[in-house]
């Protein structure tokens, strides 16, 4: 329990942190001295204001209601006022008296936002805010096994999709090849794992490894994503709270990533496809962009405080002397290292790595140009950005040169980006010195750009022309849903974006369209980042809607706004102040050197929760953000089942393993064609050949529109092993092989005609499973009609068909070619044909003479 001392210090600490409270904690303190409990409703303070003066422990739980702890001291800190945010030793501070696991007084310098952190002590949340982070890290865990019941299955790990397994092929095969996790020789031994995706390839095999090598591959393949949106959602965390200092917008900002569907489908259990990684060093990337851009700030923000004489006087000189600091700062240049690390990974992760830099390249050149339009050095308030793109450079085409990784475009796109900005951090300096227009600028960076990709085409002309092949391959190809636009015209186009992202995007456009704003009034370059990369994954999302899982990253903060300011709005929360115009700063283009509205102190972050005290509010607060989230979490499950696997088709694959172990068919014997969609799964199952679906993207719409689907044997013979077919709902006609296999069952059921190549396996919800084989030869002599038919019953899952073929005679014998063992009534004869008699093509004779 406090002394009374420590209450006045908390009280006056508390009267700092929230001016406009006084009028209503004194008349809290009138209403306390009735000597009866009261309530959140009895009283002025809002919920945020309440949830603080609780956490300072100034109010004691009385029951029925609340006391105030010492009321006397409560009395005593509204007679002294507000504690002095400039206290020295001699005066005791806030943060010093206030209780241990009270919130720390905002006393002018928000250090969430500096980009400087303070002790570790002091960036740890508190205990609830640490709890409410845990759950909200949990319900991103949550959301990516809701696809758990599909994938983890009879001892499998049946991973959604059908790339997925392409990245299983090469996981399982360097696994196999490594001596160890210390075997760095295979990384420069990759084979075709090197060319497009290295990065992820390279990872996967290594963390498998780890754990145990390729016995452990399945459980790799399976919680990979999981743990990586676990730890992204910690890094959209950091972001969010780094740029509003707030922990309810950065709570927000996890939970909207975390159940954007289209982001869940990406990184669900099991999904082993480059998004992991692509997406979490993404977000480092910002994260460490971030925190470089608003140290410069933030360490203004604490020198002209308020109540301060001198408050006006030098703010443009604070910030040229806190650009040297910048510069000059370990820490910074430990971000910079993330950022290098992040520039490497990032341009090795997938095969349209380059299309990540675009947007760094406009943050460095934006960021240039406000530094002139605000007259701060460029080269100090952006070396350790340029240390870090130098460096990640650098490491990036260490790694295609030395390990043959990647692409050479996708090596030299961070060279280009990295030098393009220290040219346009040289043109900033001049320009600044000349006073030249910041518009100006921006113009000749554009310019600056344009040359160096006309130079790089010229000189790379074979790197161009595979760019250009990329693009064709990203953008341009037809027949796979992800090639859509966000913004489909089949969901009224506004809709697109509410099945992909939930009503989160439409909280984060109108925050995007304020924080824009923002940026062209004022000095905000952390804003600028995610800005800049939220606006331009929004286009490529417009493109294909591929792009709306990175869109989902870089939005989740300005949903998180949207989300608290809605909340208060209701009067359910504390007012957000983030962007706000109580943060308006300078508007005009060059401003003079002294204004003292260059930078202003972040008054009211929010560095712990609480929630509101009443019952009631706490209903509101609950049934508003459930309402808020009620489309992700029903459009969540939806979205996922459409990338998993059905029971019957991971049968048909066991049963299909099954059939080739029992006949001794190795690769390429038991090749499986299928739909090309499905086919990796199919063949990663039976033969572990998942490198490629070409072969079924080729052959497999052809085979089924085919009229005779025996003479399709004669060219799949040496190929395919197997025939899987689903249910289509644009089936080709009657007479094709569709309809004789799917609906006929290859024995002529539904009025179609037999077949003598394809053994039926299994048959179950649409799902068709077929053996391709020779098929046994019934050769019947004397025969005394035109036509001979030969008819068995096939038995397959407690279901008997009839199955009979029929031959032509030809020279007085006839020629009836079956796919099924069993035994043949052929007129008044009998004969027996054996399965391997089926699968060899043997022959079998009777004569009806």
């Amino acid at each position: 329990m406090p002394s009374p001392e420590e209450t006045t210090a908390a009280a006056r600490a508390f009267l700092a942190a929230h001016p406009d409270a006084e009028e209503a904690l004194a008349a809290l303190a009138e209403r306390d001295a009735d000597g009866e409990p009261w309530t959140f409703a009895d009283i002025a303070l809002d919920s945020g204001q309440f949830g603080d003066f609780v956490a300072r422990d100034l109010a004691t739980d009385a029951g029925n209601g609340y006391r105030l702890r010492h009321p006397e001291a409560v009395r005593a800190a509204i007679e002294a006022g507000p504690a002095d945010p400039d206290a020295t030793d001699e005066t005791v501070s806030a943060d010093e008296t206030a209780p241990p696991g009270a919130p720390k007084a905002a006393a002018g310098t928000n250090t969430a936002t500096s980009g400087v952190p303070p002790s570790l002590a002091e960036s740890l949340p508190d205990g609830r805010t640490a709890l409410a982070l845990v759950g909200a890290l949990l319900a991103v865990a949550a959301a990516r096994l809701v696809a758990a019941p599909a994938v983890l299955r009879d001892g499998f790990v049946v991973s959604p999709a059908n790339d997925t397994y392409f990245f299983r092929y090469w996981q399982e095969r360097l696994a196999a090849r490594a001596d160890g996790v210390f075997d760095f020789g295979l990384f420069a031994d990759m084979g075709g794992a090197a060319g497009t995706r290295p990065l992820a390839h390279a990872m996967n095999w290594w963390v498998t490894v780890l754990f145990g090598g390729v016995d452990a591959a399945p459980a790799v393949a399976a919680w990979l994503p999981v743990v990586a949106s676990v730890c992204l959602g910690y890094v959209v965390y950091r972001i969010a709270k780094s740029l509003t200092g707030d922990v309810r917008v950065a709570l927000a900002a996890v939970v909207f990533y975390g159940l954007a569907p289209v982001n869940v489908v990406y990184t669900s259990v099991g999904f082993l496809d480059h998004q992991a990684h692509q997406y979490l060093w993404i977000g480092v990337l910002v994260l460490a962009l971030t925190a470089l851009a608003t140290d410069v700030t933030g360490r203004v923000t604490g020198r002209p405080r308020r109540g301060s004489d001198d408050a006006g006087s030098d703010a443009g000189d604070d910030l040229q002397a806190a650009a040297r600091a910048h510069a000059r700062d370990a820490r910074m240049w430990a971000a910079a290292f993330v950022l290098a690390v992040a520039v490497f990974a990032s341009a090795h992760a997938y095969g349209g790595s380059p299309l990540t830099f675009v947007p760094l390249a406009g943050v460095v050149g934006l960021r240039v140009a406000l530094d002139v339009r605000h007259d701060i050095a460029p080269g100090l308030a952006n070396a350790p950005l340029l240390g870090g793109l130098a460096l990640g450079a650098g490491l990036a085409l260490a790694a295609h040169l030395a390990l043959g990784w990647h692409e050479s475009i996708a090596a030299g796109t961070p060279l280009l980006v990295a030098g393009g900005a220290f040219v346009v951090v040289a043109l900033g300096e001049l320009w600044r010195r000349l006073s030249l227009p910041p518009l100006g600028l921006v113009a000749v960076e554009a310019l600056v750009a344009l040359t160096g990709l006309f130079g790089y085409a010229r000189l790379r002309p074979d790197d161009v022309a595979r760019l250009q092949s990329r693009a064709g391959d990203l953008f341009f190809r037809e027949g796979i849903s992800e090639t859509v636009s966000l913004f489909s015209p089949d969901f009224a186009v506004v809709f697109g974006p509410l099945l992909q992202l939930g009503v989160g995007f439409y909280f984060a456009v109108a925050v995007l369209g304020v924080a824009t704003w923002a940026v062209a009034r004022r000095y905000e370059p952390g804003w600028l980042v995610l800005v800049c990369f939220a606006w331009y994954y929004t286009l490529l999302a417009t493109v294909q809607v591929r792009f709306a899982g990175q869109l989902a990253i870089v939005i989740a903060p300005f949903a998180g706004i949207g989300l608290v300011y809605l909340l208060s709005a209701i009067d359910i929360a504390r007012p957000v102040v983030t962007l706000g115009p109580n943060n308006e700063r300078n508007t005009t283009s060059r401003p003079n050197r002294h204004r003292s509205d260059d930078t202003v102190a972040d008054e009211q972050s929010i560095t712990s929760l609480a929630l509101p005290s009443g019952t009631r509010l706490r209903g509101y607060l609950v049934a508003t953000v459930a309402l808020v989230l009620l489309f992700n979490l029903l459009l969540v499950p939806s979205l996922v089942g459409q990338t998993t696997y059905d029971r019957a088709q991971f049968d048909a694959a066991q049963t299909v393993d099954a059939h080739a172990e029992q006949v001794e068919r190795e690769y390429p014997r038991n090749f499986v064609l299928s739909q090309w969609g499905d086919n990796r799964m199919y063949n990663y199952f039976v033969s572990g050949e998942a490198q490629s679906y070409g072969y079924a993207r080729s052959n497999h719409g052809s085979f089924l529109a085919s009229p005779d689907p025996d003479a399709e044997y004669d060219r799949l013979r040496d190929r395919v092993g197997y025939v899987v077919l689903t249910e289509r709902e644009n089936a080709p006609a009657t007479n094709t092989t569709y309809a004789a296999l799917h609906e006929g069952l290859g024995v002529g059921r539904n009025d179609t005609d037999p077949v003598g190549h394809y053994q039926l396996l299994a048959a179950d919800d649409g799902v068709r499973t077929f053996a391709v084989v020779s098929g046994a030869v019934i050769e019947v002599a004397e025969p005394t009609d035109a036509q001979v038919s030969a008819t068995t019953a096939v038995t397959l899952a407690e279901e008997t068909y009839t199955y009979t073929r029929t031959a032509s005679v030809s020279d007085g014998t006839a020629a009836i070619r079956v796919a099924h063992p069993g035994k043949y009534t052929i007129g008044n004869q009998t004969v027996t044909v054996t399965g391997e008699a089926v699968l060899q093509g043997n022959q079998t004779q009777i004569s009806l003479g």
